[in-house]
C-alpha cells in the first residue's frame, strides 16, 4: 500500500503570530507604555482607557495591524462605530495578511470577537479584498478554494481517526472511504474548471495559504490525472507560484503508481493494518537527501519519524 502526504498536521499549514504582547512595531518607550496599558485595558473590559492608550501610541506610530485592530475593538465597545471601522479599514492597508490571519483565529486572538460577530465583520473583509485585488489576487478564487481545501481533508481525518480505531479496511471505515472518492471527483471538478480558466492558481493570485490547494487536489486524483497536470505543476514551481516540495511528492506518487522507484522518498509503506513500515523503494538512495534538500525537504531520517518508524540512510 501507498501513503503519501495529506492527513492534518503532516500537511497542515503552519502559521504562527505571536500574539502575546511581546514584541513592538516601535521601540520608543512612550509607544511601548501606551501599548501595554491600552491591551490591559482591553482584557479588562475598559474600553474608554484602552482607546485613549491606542490613540497615544499611534500618535507616534501606526505600523502594528494587531494593534490597530485592538484599538477597533476598543473602539466598538465604546459604541464609536465610525472609528472602529477607520481602524479596521488601517490595519488592512498595514498588513492585510496579518489582519486576515489573526482575524481567522479566535482562539489566539479572543479579544477581537465582538468584532467577529458584529455587522463590522462583513466591512472588514470587504478592506481585506480590497488590499489583495489591488495586488492582483482573487479574494473569491481563494475563498472558493479554501472550501475545496476543507472538504478535501474533512474525510481524510474521519479515516484517520476511523482506522486507528477500528482498521482502515473495517466495515466502519468503508463509508468514509466512499465519501472521499466522491469528495475527490467533486473537488477534481471545480479544479479542473479553476485552472481552464486561470491556469494554475498560484502564489500571486490565491496567496500563502490556498497555492496549494490546486496540487493537493491533482494528488489525490486517479494516476492519468497526476500525469496530465505534472508538467503544470512543474511550471508553476518553476515560477515559484507553487513549492518545490510539492512537485516532489507528485513526482514520487507517479512514479510508485508506474511501479517505478521514486526519486525524493515521499511515498511509505503501509502493512495490513495500516501503519507505516518504511519506504517505498527509492532509486539512488544514498543521495536522496541531497535532492530532498535541493526542493526544501527535510532529511529522510527526519520525514520516517513523521510516521513512526526509524529509518538509516545507506551508506555508499
Amino acid at each position: 500500500m501507498k501513503m503519501g502526504l495529506y492527513i492534518g498536521g503532516l500537511l497542515c499549514w503552519s502559521t504562527t503570530i505571536a500574539l502575546s504582547q511581546t514584541t513592538y512595531a516601535n521601540q520608543d518607550t512612550a509607544y511601548v507604555h501606551a501599548v501595554e496599558k491600552a491591551f490591559t485595558s482591553l482584557k479588562q473590559g475598559n474600553c474608554r482607557t484602552c482607546l485613549r492608550e491606542y490613540q497615544k501610541a499611534f500618535a507616534i506610530s501606526q505600523k502594528s495591524a494587531l494593534s490597530t485592530l485592538r484599538a477597533a475593538v476598543c473602539a466598538y465597545q465604546c459604541d464609536q462605530t465610525k472609528q472602529a471601522q477607520t481602524y479596521l479599514r488601517q490595519a488592512a492597508s498595514i498588513d492585510f495578511w496579518i489582519s486576515e490571519d489573526v482575524w481567522e483565529n479566535p482562539i489566539e486572538a479572543p479579544e477581537l470577537n465582538s468584532l467577529r460577530n458584529s455587522p463590522l465583520a462583513s466591512v472588514f473583509h470587504q478592506y481585506i479584498d480590497q488590499q489583495k485585488i489591488a495586488e492582483g489576487r482573487n479574494p473569491a478564487l481563494e475563498r472558493e478554494l479554501k472550501q475545496i481545501f476543507v472538504e478535501d481533508q474533512r474525510p481524510r481525518l474521519q479515516i484517520d481517526t476511523i482506522g486507528k480505531q477500528y482498521g482502515f479496511k473495517s466495515a466502519q471505515a468503508q463509508p468514509i472511504w466512499e465519501q472521499m472518492r466522491q469528495a475527490d471527483s467533486i473537488n477534481l471538478s471545480k479544479i479542473e474548471r479553476i485552472i481552464s480558466q486561470y491556469g494554475y492558481p498560484g502564489k500571486s493570485l490565491v496567496g500563502e495559504k490556498q497555492n496549494e490547494t490546486a496540487w493537493l487536489v491533482i494528488q489525490h486524483a486517479p494516476l492519468a490525472v497526476q500525469e496530465k497536470y505534472l508538467p503544470l505543476l512543474q511550471q508553476a514551481a518553476a515560477k515559484g507560484q507553487l513549492a518545490k516540495a510539492r512537485v516532489a511528492l507528485t513526482v514520487d506518487r507517479i512514479r510508485v503508481r508506474n511501479g517505478q522507484k521514486q526519486l525524493y522518498g515521499s511515498q511509505v509503506h503501509l502493512d495490513a493494518s495500516g501503519k507505516a513500515v518504511g519506504f517505498e523503494p527509492i532509486e539512488d538512495e544514498v543521495n536522496v537527501d541531497r535532492r530532498r534538500a535541493e526542493v526544501g525537504l527535510s532529511p529522510l531520517v527526519t520525514y520516517a519519524k513523521l510516521y513512526g518508524f526509524a529509518y538509516t540512510l545507506p551508506i555508499n
